[in-house]
């Protein structure tokens, strides 16, 4: 058994007013960046595992894929890692695992998949603070889970 880890970046997308992911605007001119990983594990052909999450999370044109296990953007203030529950309903999740599970024959078992939405928050400010009022805006207790870094 092994696990793979794909940090997703988009190629076009710079980073943005990280005003839009609050409910109230901050003074500070802080800016924002998001990036998805998936973190699989899998059985088998690892190869063959691997080559099969790069055609099913990432868009090889407009996106990036970060296989390092660090953080793919440097200069961050802060970071928020979050994802669902266990139970919670993830769209994205099921597609992922119901495409593995229509293919017939593959060399390898996916036998779990986490999916992390990370968002880097860039500029200058009370780290704590900013990183309680961010996570309090785009984070649900009810289904989520997260870490600041």
């Amino acid at each position: 058994m092994g696990a793979l880890t794909f940090e997703v970046v988009n190629r076009f997308q710079e980073a943005t007013d990280a005003n839009k992911l609050l409910y109230t605007p901050l003074p500070d001119r802080l800016t924002c960046q998001r990036t998805r990983v998936y973190t699989v594990e899998c059985g088998g052909d690892l190869e063959a595992a691997h080559a099969y999450m790069l055609r099913v999370v990432a868009d090889a044109i407009a996106q990036r894929v970060d296989e390092s296990g660090h953080p793919a953007l440097q200069g961050a203030l802060f970071r928020i890692d979050y994802a669902m529950k266990p139970g919670s309903l993830d769209l994205e999740k099921e597609a992922i695992l119901g495409n593995y599970r229509g293919r017939k024959n593959l060399p390898f078992t996916m036998d779990a998949l986490h999916i992390t939405q990370r968002v880097y928050i860039f500029g200058t400010g009370d780290k704590e603070l900013l990183a309680a009022r961010f996570t309090r805006d785009i984070c649900n207790p009810a289904i989520h889970h997260w870490l600041v870094a």
